[in-house]
């Protein structure tokens, strides 16, 4: 039964600090940073025990506290001349800036002022790498997807590349923090870039829909514009929501040569309304998650007509045009999930594992032993990214194969 503590959805079994599950696996997303300069786990704990549980508002009140401390520091480092620290700074304040979104209404006065400040902090950092993380625009009709291009080193030399998408609540700053600095470190450019529904696009009018493979095609085009990518060695990171756009891109457009979907969601509807059961819809956090999502999905929670017929609109075309076949999948799959995820997940990722053609296919459910039964493994990221990459340079190295 709902209670005050009850998760928007299963992402976790492990506690951190706090009851609320949802409050909890995303400070569980924030400490999992670290590992890539993204947060500091002293910071994060003693921050932790200044918030109340479940209060959104002393949520945001702190992690902004602690954004701006740091963000300080950065910039007085800068300064100073101390590049190193400044990048490692500005990281920190981008993920602390960041924090309060998880968890603060469109509608929030500040929503719009920590969404800059974290976009700001990172593309400071992103400035001080060697070589930088250039800030990038993938044309999509008449539109541009902002985003990143990491390259794998400093020549233009084509090399394989990894583009990475999120979920429904990311920004394309998050998928630097999913990565980090794994693909340079194996030899691999990584791209991303904030397709429809994600980041700020739905300001733009660009909502998630069923047929997301459209706007993911942008991401490709793109990608194989750049001389340092490699065409035959091109592969699609999709994490949380992402998994499904891995599902569709992979599906339809060929030029992607192997995805990875963590975890894969073939059908959103079985996939997410599944776990909605026992959902406590009275609960701020829950509430101001579901909102968000809403408003990425171009919709309205009212009674009025339109509103209503739009909300039937979006049902029928995910309906019609949501669910992929995993059946026509060809390209190579890698398939990844925690066992901490609803059992519906984990029962979809081994169905997908038996209907994949490609013999070149793999499962890997993380352990709580490993360290990974959470949803997308955000609480220790060195062990999904450690089989992706061994598990892509396997494929080049064997050559891609129906």
């Amino acid at each position: 039964m709902a209670n005050e503590n009850t998760s928007f959805a299963q992402r976790s079994l492990k506690k951190i600090y706090f009851d609320h599950r949802d409050m909890d696996y995303y400070l569980s997303w924030i400490l999992g940073r670290e590992i890539y300069d993204g947060s500091n786990r002293e910071e994060c704990l003693s921050t932790a025990k200044r918030i109340t549980n479940a209060d959104v508002e002393s949520w945001r009140r702190e992690w902004t506290f602690l954004a701006e401390w740091v963000q300080n520091q950065a910039e007085d480092a800068l300064q100073k001349g101390d590049q190193e620290f400044a990048r490692k700074a500005f990281l920190r304040a981008s993920t602390y800036y960041r924090a309060p979104l998880f968890i603060m209404g469109r509608q929030h006065p500040d929503f719009y002022k920590c969404w800059q400040a974290m976009q700001t902090s990172f593309q400071k950092a992103a400035q001080l790498f060697i070589p930088a993380i250039e800030s990038i625009e993938a044309p999509f009709q008449e539109h541009l997807l902002p985003g990143y291009f990491w390259k794998a080193d400093s020549s233009k030399t084509a090399c394989p590349t990894l583009l990475v998408v999120g979920g429904v609540e990311t920004w394309a700053e998050d998928c630097y923090f999913m990565i980090g600095s794994s693909g340079g470190e194996r030899g691999y450019n990584v791209l991303t870039a904030d397709l429809a529904g994600q980041g700020m696009n739905p300001d733009n009018a660009l909502y998630f829909g069923a047929r997301m493979e459209v706007t993911a095609k942008a991401l490709v085009d793109y990608a194989l514009s750049r001389p340092e990518v490699d065409p035959n060695r091109l592969a699609l990171f999709g994490f949380s929501w992402g998994g499904h756009i891995a599902f569709k891109a992979g599906r339809f457009d060929r030029r992607i040569k192997a995805i990875i979907a963590n975890p894969p969601m073939p059908d959103v509807f079985r996939s997410v309304l599944a776990q909605q059961k026992g959902h406590n819809r009275h609960d701020p956090i829950s509430r101001t998650a579901f909102n968000q999502i809403v408003w990425r999905f171009g919709l309205k929670i009212s009674f009025h007509p339109k509103d209503i017929a739009a909300r039937f609109r979006k049902a029928w075309d995910y309906l019609t045009n949501g669910k992929v076949d995993v059946k026509q999948i060809e390209c190579p799959t890698l398939l990844l999930a925690g066992e901490g995820e609803a059992e519906i997940t984990l029962e979809i990722a081994r169905e997908c594992y038996e209907q994949l053609p490609n013999p070149q296919k793999e499962l890997v459910i993380f352990t709580k032993e490993q360290g990974g039964e959470a949803h997308c493994q955000v609480d220790n990221l060195a062990l999904p990214n450690g089989t992706m990459f061994a598990w892509l340079d396997e494929i080049w190295k064997n050559g891609t194969q129906k």
